[in-house]
């Protein structure tokens, strides 16, 4: 937060930015902007507490990058222990254990540029890519898979989307006898994924509901399982399954006018389903209500900068959100990833990152680390680890070449509470933390005008952690034996803070400083700012 006092015995008053908790607004109007919110950033982390750090960097799971994108992402677990990651990349299907990817061999070569999206259900992993049939993998053999839906053995429809819930299988968006179902959801037989309708019945064919077919022009794009229901998104409803069994299925409207953008891919999580709906950002659906989150960054698309040639993808890990998108700056297009933390504040906060990210997967094998995977756009054929949690101070996308990682962070125009009065802006501190003596330049902006700096000037922070170790520090007695031992106990070295002093500001209405992360590949971070001002008399 923002705060000010006079300074005692002086003149000058002090404006302290205590906390950067905020996140990223990019609203038009920056006189709306909390303090603790910021105009500008990337490649930066906040703390709950209030500091704003560099990020950690991305590490690719993959060595040998594959030959063409990732489009599609699912797990593969099994009751026995085997765990994989599955992928889709121009014509094939791979799975990867630990580190590169292995083609799976024996099914229809997929269409180039076309995503699968898959599911695992009774220990076979299984994958749908709509205009191809549909295919099992359990391991270590594959096959495709019929689309007879009479309740015989080895089918499965050939559809755009599927889930697993309430022990069926479900398939939407389907393709049946080269006609386009794209309202149509099916099911299969209980704990039966390639059992598709009933078997020795007058009607084999029944276990399909086609949801408002025509209703507003929409079709479906895509699916997710939450609790009791099993939520159909399309282009412009939402909708809910529940029930138990053929018998007992219905689907109920949940909203006429949110629906989700095609191929993408919903996030479920603890809070809710988080999607991405048209061209309106993300919204969170909590089993109650449809909440919109994403208006401090709605101006990116109202301005064009959030573009769609490729949809956005979420994903869900180490409690915040991941939103892959299509960034447009000066004409050119790259991949950017968002992270939406939401128990920081009231409405969460949002930060922005140059992560080259394109479908995303939140990857959780039992009892081991999850974590959130990628596939890159720009780095064509690498799988990369997206959390923020790595320990690393450079991105590696491929092999074993790093790249730095440039970071900045824009404060909000600081005016002392009074916007049309010039000050004399006294010699700013910063409280920094680093490891390693590093070099952040400083821009400074002055009269609400950001076409460029008025000045510039480096912050100098000399690295410094505590000489006190942990399992080396001995007092009052050398015995370990004795009652008046004592020691340090458990991690190896600790950061300590530092208040660095900066230039003299000079005379504004207001200024707005931007801090760029240094040209090394280093850690650092800034918990709080304080500028000393004094107001000059208005006439």
């Amino acid at each position: 937060m923002a705060r000010g006092a006079g300074a005692r015995g002086s003149g000058f008053k002090l404006a302290a930015l205590e906390s950067f908790s905020g996140g990223l607004n990019l609203r038009s109007d920056q006189f709306n902007l909390a303090p603790n919110e910021s105009p500008d950033l990337l490649n930066v982390a906040v703390d709950p507490r209030g500091g704003i750090r560099m990020r950690d960097g991305v590490d690719r799971r993959n060595a040998t990058p594959l030959s063409a994108d990732v489009k599609g992402m699912w797990g593969f677990h099994t009751g026995s222990g085997t765990n994989a990651v599955m992928v889709n990349y121009g014509t094939k299907v791979a799975h990867s254990v630990s580190s590169n990817f292995t083609d799976v061999a024996g099914i229809t070569a997929r269409t180039a540029g076309s995503r699968v999206y898959g599911m695992t259900m009774n220990d076979v992993a299984y994958g749908v890519s709509y205009d191809k049939p549909s295919f099992r993998w359990n391991g270590s053999a594959a096959a495709d898979l019929g689309t007879t839906f009479d309740g015989t053995t080895g089918n499965f429809p050939q559809a755009q989307y599927v889930e697993f819930w309430n022990n069926f299988a479900w398939a939407a968006n389907t393709y049946e006898g080269s006609t386009a179902h794209k309202s149509r959801v099916r099911w299969s037989n209980a704990n039966e994924p390639e059992k598709w309708g009933v078997e020795g019945s007058a009607s084999p064919d029944s276990d399909y509901v086609d949801i408002d077919l025509g209703e507003h022009g929409d079709y479906i794009t895509g699916m997710a399982p939450f609790g009791d229901r099993l939520l159909v998104f399309k282009t412009n409803s939402t909708y809910a399954i529940f029930g138990y069994d053929s018998d007992s299925f219905q689907v109920q409207l949940q909203s006429a006018s949110v629906g989700m953008i095609p191929l993408s891919s919903p996030a479920v999580t603890p809070n809710g389903v988080f999607f991405w709906s048209a061209q309106e950002g993300v919204y969170l659906y909590n089993g109650q209500q449809f909440v919109y989150l994403f208006s401090k960054l709605q101006p990116a698309i109202d301005d064009g900068r959030i573009t769609f040639i490729n949809p956005p993808q979420l994903a869900w890990g180490d409690n915040k959100l991941f939103v892959s998108l299509d960034w447009t700056e000066s004409g050119v297009t790259t991949r950017r990833t968002l992270i939406f933390d939401p128990t920081i504040g009231e409405g969460g906060a949002w930060t922005m990152t140059d992560i080259d990210g394109g479908p995303m997967f939140a990857y959780r094998p039992p009892n081991e680390r999850a974590s959130v995977l990628a596939g890159c756009v720009a780095n064509t054929g690498s799988v990369i680890d997206v959390e923020d949690e790595q320990n690393r101070t450079s991105d590696r996308y491929t092999g074993s070449t790093e790249t730095h990682i440039s970071s900045h962070f824009v404060t909000p125009w600081l005016t002392g509470n009074d916007p049309i009065t010039k000050k004399r802006w006294g010699k700013p501190r910063f409280i920094t933390l680093a490891q390693d003596t590093i070099t952040m330049p400083v821009e400074v902006y002055k009269n609400y005008d950001k076409s460029s700096q008025t000045t510039t000037f480096d912050v100098n922070v000399t690295g410094r952690t505590s000489n006190s170790l942990w399992n080396t520090a001995k007092w009052n007695n050398a015995d370990p034996t004795s009652d008046y031992y004592a020691a340090w106990d458990a991690v190896s070295r600790d950061l300590v803070a530092d208040v660095v002093r900066l230039p003299t500001l000079g005379t504004a209405l207001s200024i707005s400083l931007k801090v760029n992360g240094p040209s090394t590949n280093n850690h650092w971070e800034v918990n709080a700012m304080a500028f000393t001002y004094n107001p000059r008399r208005l006439r």
